[in-house]
């Protein structure tokens, strides 16, 4: 994923994420957070797809639950995660979920996951 985006898209990359923090704060507020969604699923192992702020939001969240948050698959292999770093899914042990944690080409990103895991995968709009 290109780190260079117009300030068009940045803008509305934004908004975006002010839409989803909102509708994530309302679910918590109301009891029905991603995390009890999980486990409620029986979805014991997560990994995320891309390391931003959000994952790291619900990397906390799942923190002190009985989900582990296995690893993040990121091509950026420096990030400073409190979990593993994949660049390559080949490597990741196997999950139960995988939630992608960008809006940039969420689609293409998660059609390629499929294609390459037998495993769920969600975009944090599904799970909000």
């Amino acid at each position: 994923m290109s780190e260079k985006i117009d300030l068009k898209k940045r803008v509305d990359l934004l908004r975006y994420n002010k839409q989803l923090l909102f509708r994530w704060v309302r679910r918590n507020q109301t009891g029905r957070s991603v995390s009890r969604f999980f486990l409620e699923n029986r979805l014991k192992k997560i990994a995320f797809f891309y390391w931003n702020e959000l994952s790291e939001l619900l990397y906390y969240e799942l923190k002190d639950t009985n989900i582990q948050s296995v690893g993040v698959l990121d091509e950026r292999v420096d990030i400073d995660a409190p979990i593993a770093v994949y660049s390559d899914i080949e490597r990741l042990p196997d999950v139960d979920a995988i939630v992608i944690c960008t809006a940039l080409n969420s689609a293409k990103i998660e059609e390629n996951l499929r294609e390459q895991r037998e495993c769920l995968i969600f975009t944090l709009d599904d799970l909000l």
